[in-house]
């Protein structure tokens, strides 16, 4: 599991989406840009407690969520994972903060 992750706003104001940013050691951090869609996506697959395989944009990255772990295919990257428990109250966090994303 990577050491810390976060989830923010997009760079760009206005723009909807998020970031998921892995903090793998101080000066070492990845991230994956989700647009609004996937983001809608995600969360409502972690609303129902669903498994699913969300295919990003780029059509080379994806997210897989099962029960217990879920994983982040990023293109060109070593796969990062968040326990999906967490990444569901950090998501819901984030949507509560952020309406419009």
């Amino acid at each position: 599991m990577a050491d810390e992750f976060r989830i923010d706003t997009p760079y760009l104001p206005g723009e909807k989406g998020c970031r998921f940013t892995w903090i793998i050691h101080e000066d070492d951090e990845k991230t994956l840009y989700l647009r609004h869609n996937d983001l809608l996506e995600l969360n409502d697959v972690l609303t129902h407690g669903s498994s699913a395989k969300i295919e990003m944009e780029d059509g080379a990255s994806s997210i897989l969520v099962n029960s217990d772990v879920t994983d982040f295919f990023i293109a060109g990257e070593k796969h990062m994972k968040i326990e999906t428990l967490a990444l569901k109250v950090a998501l819901r966090n984030f949507m509560k903060n952020n309406p419009d994303a």
